[in-house]
């Protein structure tokens, strides 16, 4: 069969051969010969242990109340300001959008070169 290397520097063997392993032998005078081949994992070196781990329950100790609580105080100290920002935000497009209406403004511009 003949076959010929694609610019790309590959062959293509066809769907038949396709996930199969090849050895890739190059000889002096130009051949290239594909030895198929088989992979055999190696046996472990060290058997290891498989890790176990307690789970622990969730529950709420002290220290998260207290945390709930600090963001909750915080939130309510803050409250206008978070509203601020999310009334500019809902006024904002996505920065992708705008890169995107940048670039077509790019596109757009004629070009000037200096002759």
């Amino acid at each position: 069969m003949l076959k010929e290397v694609g610019a790309s520097g590959q062959i293509s063997l066809g769907k038949k051969f396709a996930g199969q392993l090849y050895d890739a032998v190059f000889h002096q005078d130009g051949r290239v010969e594909l030895l198929p081949m088989k992979v055999v994992p190696a046996a472990p070196q060290v058997q290891e242990n498989v890790a176990t781990y307690a789970v622990k329950a969730p529950g709420r100790t002290p220290a998260d109340a207290a945390s709930t609580a600090e963001n909750q105080q915080w939130v309510a100290d803050h409250a206008a300001e978070i509203a601020q920002y999310n009334a500019w935000t809902s006024t904002r497009e996505p920065y992708a959008l705008r890169v995107r209406r940048w670039r077509q403004s790019q596109t757009d511009k004629p070009t000037t070169t200096a002759t």
